[in-house]
């Protein structure tokens, strides 16, 4: 590897020349970084400075903050111009190289140079900016690996059908075992990465057609070689490729995934006929360390290129907020969506969002979720079911068995868009993010507003509506890295107001006698069941909302001023102001987003 050339690379050294540089390359030296492997953890003296050769890292504070790097940029630089110890910890993402420039002759270097200086000083100001970093790995992915696990599964097929995919995002690579041999000679895939002159030779081949190419998909034949090894060294986001209905093995596979310490995610593609169930998919995650799913129907252009969507970060999640009947602007949405032939990939929600939500993830359109929700809500009224006030107003019997005529018994693990609800628990505080499970069971559990509707025990510990502790649940749909996040939010700041009433002094009365000093027949007192709902998602509405709305790619406000969270017989009205003003909001941007 030439040093000066890497040097140039670097945005820091761009504008100086050769002779200049080779008097700082001649103090540099290489350092190779295994999958895992760590550069250095906080607290660590900072002696070097680092450039990112190829590969990528994952720079970590104990804040919780996350930025990832990747060729070309420098890493390890606030440490040495402050003259302080490292503030994060850099663990290698996948297999990478650096140029390691020591401390001091950097530093006689830089002040010699006050365009670099200059250069620097730019960037250390934008990273100490959250907002200006790359705070997700994906959004600058560029190598994908398809591994399967036995070797009678067509991995390359499907590899190639991706690429095909993902050619609206120019200069794909595919990249085969068979490749490799053409090029360099028979079994030449096979080099063990062991940094001989070969394996150099190899990686310097791979981190050049990185260079080349908007995104390179590595691809094996089976699970248990050395190029297999190599596919999974080389990548940003590692596929697994299973059969749905196959039974999980214990394959070689496994044993390299658990030899390190792999900070490329790993998601599982499983090949499922439409209508099949898929058993085993909790099974399949746990064994290959998988965060997430995909369900493709051998071989559907549709379902292939919505996860080449997704793993590209091209996809689009839409996020529902909670807010009783105003939700129902949330269909809306949908219908917009649908009109303009935007596919949503991923679907969450909490309270009512959440159950919009998992209509999406059924599948239903939205004419199919009017309906529905005029049954529950309106025709029929499921939350009817009131009871002596001991824990909550309602038992909410009907409502759960309601919920359980709409979706069955699916599995949120099981159904064809990823989709997820929050609840709260009361016992810890903390939110529950439910991805696996009784779909029925867990929406039932993110609508449970506490007081309204009785809490759901679950491990000794009591749940209820999501909306307590997180009504926007943008964080958990950025964390899925999939591409544009949309969220949809029904509530208002000034959710309860009494207007006219207390203007002179506190009335402490005033809705007990409501009828004595309201004259407007249109004005109701706030109920009890409002009052209640309104208190349980005051501190999420208020105070963390404004970082749910930032997570956002964008945010959309519905117009659902006038309207109260139990205006249930408001259904058309707010479908229809949901779908006009979603109409309005997404026309301008249309190209920006994914097509169907």
């Amino acid at each position: 590897m030439d040093i000066i050339t890497t040097l140039r690379k670097a945005t820091l050294f761009a504008e100086l020349d050769q002779s200049i540089l080779s008097t700082l390359a001649m103090h540099c030296h290489i350092r190779h970084l295994q999958t895992g492997q760590e550069l250095y953890k906080v607290n660590d003296q900072a002696n070097y400075i680092y450039i990112i050769a190829y590969g990528r890292v994952k720079l970590a504070t104990p804040s919780g903050l996350v930025t990832y790097l990747g060729r070309n940029e420098i890493v390890g630089e606030m440490g040495v111009i402050s003259n302080q110890p490292h503030h994060g910890t850099v663990n290698a993402l996948r297999d990478t190289a650096l140029v390691v420039i020591p401390k001091q002759q950097f530093i006689e270097f830089i002040t010699q140079h006050a365009n670099i200086l200059f250069t620097l000083s730019r960037l250390i100001i934008s990273r100490s900016q959250p907002e200006l970093q790359h705070i997700h790995a994906m959004s600058h992915s560029r190598t994908l690996s398809v591994i399967p696990v036995s070797s009678q599964i067509p991995a390359t097929h499907l590899a190639e059908k991706l690429t095909e995919h993902l050619q609206r995002w120019p200069h794909v690579r595919l990249v085969t075992a068979a490749h490799v041999d053409a090029l360099f000679g028979e079994g030449f895939s096979q080099t063990p990465l062991d940094y001989s002159v070969d394996d150099l030779k190899l990686r310097q081949w791979l981190a050049s057609l990185e260079e080349k190419h908007c995104y390179v998909l590595y691809t094996a034949h089976n699970n248990e070689d050395e190029w297999t090894k190599r596919c999974l060294h080389q990548a940003d986001r590692i596929l697994i490729l299973a059969e749905a209905n196959q039974t999980p093995t214990h394959t070689k596979l496994v044993g390299v995934l658990n030899q390190h310490n792999w900070q490329s995610p790993i998601e599982l593609v499983l090949l499922r006929s439409e209508g099949d169930p898929s058993p085993h998919t909790l099974i399949w995650k746990k064994l290959y360390h998988a965060r997430a799913h995909y369900f493709i129907h051998p071989w559907a252009q549709a379902d292939i290129c919505a996860v080449a969507r997704q793993i590209s970060s091209q996809g689009l999640g839409l996020v529902l907020g909670g807010g009783g009947a105003r939700g129902f602007a949330h269909i809306g949405l949908i219908r917009a969506l649908e009109q303009l032939h935007i596919p949503i990939d991923i679907v969450g929600g909490t309270s009512m969002g959440a159950f919009v939500a998992a209509l999406v993830a059924c599948g239903f359109d939205s004419v199919e979720m009017t309906h529905i929700a005029y049954e529950t809500f309106v025709a029929r009224n499921y939350l009817n079911d009131y009871t002596m006030p001991r824990v909550s107003l309602i038992r909410g019997q009907r409502f759960h068995e309601r919920l359980q005529a709409i979706f069955g018994q699916r599995k949120i693990e099981e159904l064809k868009q990823t989709f997820y609800c929050i609840s709260t628990n009361l016992t810890t505080g903390q939110a529950m993010i439910h991805d696996q499970g009784e779909l029925a069971t867990w929406v039932g559990t993110s609508m449970s507003v506490p007081g309204v509707a009785p809490p759901v025990a679950w491990h000794e510990n009591l749940l209820c509506d999501g909306g307590v502790i997180n009504n926007l649940p943008t964080d958990v749909m950025q964390n899925l890295e999939r591409g544009t996040v949309i969220a949809s939010n029904v509530s208002l700041h000034d959710d309860i107001r009494v207007p006219g009433i207390g203007l002179d002094k506190p009335d402490q009365s005033a809705l007990l006698n409501w009828n004595k000093i309201i004259k407007d027949k249109l004005l109701h007192a706030p109920r009890l069941a409002e009052i209640l709902m309104r208190t349980a998602t005051l501190a999420s509405d208020t105070m963390i909302q404004t970082a749910a709305i930032e997570r956002a790619n964008l945010h959309i406000r519905m117009p659902i001023e006038g309207i109260g969270m139990f205006d249930w017989h408001k259904l058309d009205e707010l479908v229809e102001r949901g779908y006009e003003h979603a109409l309005e909001t997404l026309l301008p941007i249309r190209n920006t987003l994914p097509t169907s």
